[in-house]
């Protein structure tokens, strides 16, 4: 479920991919790497940022090491407040690292298929 929904996310099919992760989360709700990705779907495909925050949030509470990459930032706009991505430069080596090695794992059980 989760691969299917990483190659969907990456052919730009969003939506569907949202339901994938949801099929997987199903199966495995304390998998924090799912909710991550999950999070970056719904925010960059579909814009759709309170459920992403709330992805994310779910990821930072199963995993600590994700949760420094997953530091959300707020920016106060007149109207209120505006949530943006996770930001990825600037972060700690071991950060990066981790999220290289889940980014690495999704390439090999891609290749795996082939």
């Amino acid at each position: 479920m989760a691969l299917k929904a990483d190659l969907l996310a990456f052919e730009s099919r969003y939506a569907e991919a949202d339901q994938y992760y949801e099929k997987a989360l199903q199966l495995n709700p304390s998998n924090a790497n799912l909710w991550a990705f999950k999070g970056i779907n719904l925010s960059g495909g579909l814009n759709r940022d309170d459920e992403a925050r709330k992805a994310w949030e779910n990821a930072k509470r199963l995993d600590p090491v994700l949760a420094d990459a997953l530091d959300v930032k707020k920016i106060e706009k007149d109207e209120g407040e505006e949530f943006i991505n996770p930001v990825l430069c600037g972060m700690p080596d071991n950060i990066r690292d981790k999220i290289k090695q889940l980014m690495q794992k999704q390439k090999e059980q891609l290749d795996s298929c082939k």
